[in-house]
């Protein structure tokens, strides 16, 4: 039998260890047993327990009104929780990454805890996921779902704009972490990417999981960010060698024509050299059919298209 040291039960559980402590004080949530010098050894139901009380107090629910409920009865108030959402969530195609965390059921309590504004809750959850995951599964089974979600339910009125912000800056702070943080080192290609957006193209968030999976795959990468005119970087480019510069792009307002974005490409494309790859993706307007007799030009049509393409590189 698997037995967890509380700090392990803790960042499985996703429960603080002073929490975790006051919870079998108070409730006796959980009763773990000892080790003969006296520390305490959870066991997986302990640790599931903890996971799903954990998961309900983020909905709203106290802990002592569930401390002692049993295995069973938790997963039954999970389930009338989550049961609506699961259902509205189930046309997004996802894979289950681990059969501890990562399900429709954790994408669900973020979408509970976003209606509720109960930010402090969306980032553990996340904190939580990004601890569990790898940089691939967090980008592919968490993140661009989640987004994707949200962006429909902002246009069906289910969530506000202001909600569709405050989770997508929670979600930038943790992207962020995973690209600067200890994966950054991990280093295993000598390929090198750039990521940036065009002039006037504001959104971010294609570029920031497309630079997430090189990371996962040890691809160097340099992240311009936002509204990059094309001179800056061509020059960025040629000064540190990039092997490929990865442009997201979107429909933006109508002072930004399509002709505007052409323009664009092409002067990137006439002065990038014959080894430079140029991948654009997003739903930006442009003449994809043009570019496309460029040998160094390739559209993303998916983020999973893009990762196709790098992890064999």
């Amino acid at each position: 039998m698997t037995e967890y040291s509380i700090q392990m039960a803790s960042r499985l559980s996703g429960v603080g260890i002073h929490t975790l402590r006051a919870w079998e004080k108070r409730y006796q949530a959980v009763v773990p047993q000892r080790s003969d010098n006296g520390r305490r050894l959870y066991s997986e139901e302990d640790v599931s327990k903890l996971r799903m009380l954990n998961d309900l107090c983020g909905m709203g629910s106290s802990i002592g009104t569930i401390a002692n409920y049993s295995t069973p009865e938790l997963e039954k108030l999970l389930a009338k929780f989550t049961e609506k959402d699961a259902q509205h969530f189930s046309s997004v195609p996802l894979t289950t990454v681990t059969d501890k965390v990562v399900s429709r059921d954790a994408l669900s309590h973020l979408l509970l805890a976003l209606q509720a504004y109960k930010l402090d809750v969306i980032s553990h959850e996340l904190n939580k996921l990004v601890g569990m995951l790898n940089p691939r599964e967090f980008v592919l089974n968490v993140l661009f779902p989640l987004l994707q979600e949200v962006g429909a339910r902002v246009k069906l009125g289910e969530l506000t704009l202001a909600q569709e912000f405050a989770i997508s800056s929670i979600m930038k702070f943790h992207v962020g972490y995973l690209l600067y943080g200890t994966f950054r080192n991990t280093r295993r290609s000598d390929k090198i990417f750039v990521f940036a957006t065009p002039e006037n193209n504001h959104h971010e968030f294609g570029i920031l999981l497309c630079a997430l999976l090189c990371v996962h795959y040890g691809h160097k990468f340099f992240y311009f960010g936002i509204n990059m005119p094309a001179d800056a970087l061509l020059q960025a480019t040629e000064a540190i060698g990039a092997d490929y510069v990865v442009l997201g792009t979107t429909n933006v307002s109508s002072e930004y024509v399509e002709q505007d974005l052409n323009s664009y490409l092409t002067e990137v494309l006439s002065k990038l050299q014959p080894n430079q790859k140029l991948i654009v993706g997003g739903n930006g307007t442009f003449s994809i059919d043009h570019f496309q007799r460029n040998q160094k030009f390739q559209f993303l049509n998916s983020l999973q298209h893009f990762d196709d393409l790098i992890k064999d590189l």
